[in-house]
């Protein structure tokens, strides 16, 4: 990603480092390129809204450390997790008709619903990899009746990348088709029809030694 503006993939380097350096490197190379930028781009540098002015960017890094109670009312702590950072940028719009500003909005409206990610960059450093989260916007009297104030409220999305493993035995084998296999009847006989017929074999086996015997 970073690559489209002019900075290289640094490996083997910690993710927190990383992502400080490249963080105050792509502020620093767009501040000497283009001059101080503060907005809304989109992942290739371009700029996305087109405001008056950007009248306030909040930055908010947090992270979470678990705790498990153990033995006599003590407690340990462990595992400390960065939660994603938020960013809330501040645009205003006056300028311009009824129709353009009501055209802001809109792409401000469009961009909120779409899953696009974003960079905020401000002279000082530049936050990759944002999705719009939600905004609010406020017109008041005391700023004029045409001035819109609008927050657009971003957090960071961390990609991963998948890694597949074979999971198939070596010793396992495919289902083999061994052709058609011929149907063979099925005996119904019961119980007592197996009974009725050895019982009618002794019968005539008594009737033929008392023949034999007269």
């Amino acid at each position: 990603m970073w690559n489209s503006i002019g900075i290289p993939n640094i490996p083997n380097i910690p993710t927190s480092v990383s992502g400080a350096v490249i963080q105050f490197g792509g502020a620093a190379l767009i501040n000497a390129v283009f001059g101080n930028y503060w907005g809304i781009f989109g992942q290739n540098g371009i700029p996305l809204l087109l405001a008056d002015n950007v009248t306030a960017v909040r930055h908010e890094n947090t992270s979470k450390v678990a705790n498990a109670p153990v033995e006599q009312g003590s407690f340990a702590s462990y595992n400390k997790v960065g939660d994603p950072f938020n960013v809330t940028v501040q645009m205003t719009k006056g300028s311009g008709s009824v129709f353009q500003r009501g055209a802001f909005l809109a792409l401000v409206e469009g961009l909120a619903k779409s899953h696009q990610l974003f960079m905020v960059i401000t002279p000082e450093a530049v936050y990759p990899n944002c999705a719009i989260i939600g905004y609010d916007y406020a017109r008041e009297a005391s700023d004029g009746a045409r001035l819109l104030k609008v927050n657009i409220r971003l957090t960071e999305v961390r990609q991963v990348k998948v890694k597949y493993t074979q999971t198939k035995s070596e010793g396992a084998q495919a289902q083999a088709d061994n052709g058609k296999v011929q149907a063979k009847p099925v005996e119904n006989e019961s119980l007592l029809s197996k009974a009725k017929g050895t019982i009618d074999k002794g019968v005539n086996a008594v009737r033929g030694m008392l023949g034999g015997g007269g």
